[in-house]
């Protein structure tokens, strides 16, 4: 699957200045708010690594090929900024 080529969301970690995760919007159920943590599994379950939202961006109508906008009808990015926090116990 191209992420490229439909809608995603990605993690972007402003600690390491990397994007962390990317998952398309169509496998997502609902977006995180500033404030909220995430976890991520990077090795599968029990390997949680927990990241603060800090802030939202919304990339409209994205086209990531031409890094323009595109017709309405396309699809677009989210960008959560993000930061690692603690490491908490299950």
């Amino acid at each position: 699957m191209a992420l490229e080529n439909e809608g995603f969301i990605e993690l972007f970690d402003l600690t390491t200045k990397t994007v962390v995760s990317k998952v398309p919007l169509t496998q997502l159920k609902f977006i995180p708010r500033v404030g909220e943590r995430v976890l991520i599994s990077p090795t599968g379950p029990g390997d949680w690594r927990p990241y603060k939202v800090l802030d939202v961006e919304y990339f409209l109508n994205y086209d990531p090929l031409r890094n323009v906008p595109t017709m309405p009808s396309e699809a677009g990015k989210i960008t959560l900024y993000v930061e690692t926090t603690k490491q908490f116990s299950n």
